[in-house]
């Protein structure tokens, strides 16, 4: 089960007040979470992997999101599709 998004804003705050670490100004949490998520999808996990692990409640939520990250995903596809009917 995700991690609650209060609970981990609240740290976030913690952190920053904190002043320990060099957080930039303007750098707000969700903007960790999209790293991950860009990233995770750029080396070619799973949209679906992504979507669960995001918390999402539908594929479609992480689709309309992250589709562009992408690339190729619909040629994979094709050829995929295509191998199978020839088979």
């Amino acid at each position: 089960k995700p991690y609650p998004h209060w609970a981990m804003d609240n740290q976030w705050k913690r952190i920053r007040a904190a002043g320990e670490v060099d957080i930039p100004e303007g750098m707000v949490l969700y903007g960790n979470r999209h790293f991950f998520a860009s990233n995770c999808l750029s080396n070619g996990i799973p949209i679906t992997d992504v979507a669960e692990w995001m918390g999402h409640k539908s594929l479609d939520i992480t689709l309309k999101i992250y589709r562009h990250l992408m690339p190729g995903s619909i040629g994979r596809a094709a050829q995929v599709l295509d191998m199978a009917l020839a088979a």
